[in-house]
């Protein structure tokens, strides 16, 4: 199957003379695509172009379009500490057909919808391994199927003006899958252009009933009702909002509506929403940017990690979430390490009351009780974690070895053996680890 994605790679370079436009600020991704090109793909032509900055980047895909050449954009969501969703939104109405994957680190079902809606190709999760940077463009390049291609040629002809060309190709694939939600899709934008709304508005209801939860369907009767019939209009819109609830736009469009109909209660539910939603988004980027400042100067400078992880912290206030778990353990190991132990457990029972079940923040914390001198404390902690997650100390030797050594102390041996064994098993030649173990069973426990 490798094999099938690599050859449709290396025909859009070889034979349709495609190129990359990479825009991202991480050099390992920027490697990793480079070697994906010219050593699993083996292409021998020049085109692969990378920057760092947007600016510089769409004035290349600027040149690539106006030499006629089909460009693949990989764009990362944030780039220089901003959402990229705007640019997208640019560069999709400037140039339709350009084909555009999104670099996200972790993300959710309803982030991947909202990128798609936008217009984009298709997403890429990092880290990201050669074999699925190459289906991703595989599948960007040559959807599958030869619905996709017929549906490839149909948005070709419409967008040329060749509306009866277009209608021929809808009708093509109705026959070949009858009721098909793209096919209907198609024949409906080309009853749009045609100026017949009635027959357009048919095959796009047509297109919903067929997929309930296809986006573009819906779009299109939010567009053909708006300003026609303002109900069925907002129907259309309080769907597309279930599916895709992460547009904020979308939902300020939402209580315009409401305020032209005077239901200002309901307007001002959905502008709530829309002012939430836009937040939510600001706080995502505020933590990533909290997140890559604290990675690098946690080593160096734990009282520049705290100053900055405090801020997100305090500015997410009655916005935070699990999600943002890794933020307080950041933050405790930062304080921990200039000595803050009491501050670091008020911060782990902070984020205790929001994820009780998390066995990190439990072991962090009986690490700051260590660190005060309370050993009790500390091993009840341990506790704790062992019963949410036995087994959450066996893939680090490190945490193995202060779980041991605390059971140890506190003559807990049948909690201290199995940390200890573990230890060894990932560093055999950990002799502190071998020495407490044989000590322990020297007593005979």
């Amino acid at each position: 199957m490798a094999g099938k994605y690599d050859l449709i790679v290396y025909d859009f370079f070889e034979k349709t003379h495609g190129a990359i436009v990479l825009i991202s600020e991480d050099l390992l991704f920027k490697r990793t695509i480079s070697s994906t090109i010219f050593k699993i793909i083996a292409t021998k032509r020049d085109c692969f172009f990378a920057f760092e900055g947007f600016q510089s980047g769409l004035k290349q895909i600027q040149a690539l379009e106006n030499k006629g050449v089909e460009t693949i954009v990989f764009i990362e969501r944030v780039l220089g500490g901003h959402p990229t969703t705007d640019t997208i939104i640019t560069l999709k109405r400037l140039m339709p057909e350009l084909k555009i994957i999104v670099l996200v680190g972790e993300t959710k079902r309803e982030n991947i919808a909202y990128f798609y809606e936008v217009g984009v190709s298709n997403v890429i999760a990092k880290p990201a391994s050669m074999n699925n940077i190459i289906e991703k463009m595989a599948f960007t390049v040559k959807p599958q199927g030869k619905l996709s291609e017929y549906m490839t040629v149909g948005r070709k002809c419409l967008n040329a003006g060749r509306l009866l060309e277009a209608k021929q190709i809808a009708d093509k694939i109705l026959r070949i899958k009858p009721e098909s939600p793209a096919g209907l899709m198609l024949k409906g934008d080309v009853f749009m252009a045609e100026n017949n709304p009635e027959k357009a508005l048919d095959c796009f209801h047509r297109a919903h009933d067929s997929s309930q939860l296809y986006l573009e369907p819906l779009k299109k009767l939010v567009d053909a009702y708006q300003g026609y019939d303002d109900e069925k209009s907002m129907k259309y819109l309080k769907k597309l909002d279930k599916l895709s609830p992460l547009n904020a736009e979308r939902k300020t469009q939402i209580g315009k509506l409401h305020v032209r109909r005077q239901e200002m209660d309901q307007a001002e539910t959905y502008f709530d929403q829309a002012i939430e939603t836009a937040t939510r988004e600001a706080m995502s980027l505020i933590s990533s940017v909290a997140e890559e400042i604290s990675e690098a100067v946690d080593h160096t400078s734990p009282r520049l990690a705290e100053k900055y992880l405090s801020k997100v912290l305090e500015a997410k206030q009655g916005t935070l979430t699990k999600d943002d778990i890794t933020l307080f353990n950041r933050l405790g190991i930062a304080l921990r390490g200039q000595g803050k132990w009491k501050e670091a457990m008020e911060n782990y029972t902070n984020a205790l009351s929001i994820s009780p079940d998390d066995e990190g923040l439990h072991y962090n914390m009986g690490m700051a009780y260590f660190d005060g001198g309370d050993k009790r404390k500390a091993a009840r902690c341990f506790e704790k974690a062992l019963k949410i997650n036995p087994d959450f100390y066996k893939g680090s030797e490190a945490v193995a070895m202060n779980l041991g050594t605390i059971f140890s102390e506190l003559k807990e041996y049948e909690w201290a053996v199995p940390c200890f064994e573990s230890a060894l098993k990932l560093n055999p030649d950990n002799d502190t680890a071998r020495g407490k173990l044989d000590t322990i069973k020297g007593r005979g426990r």
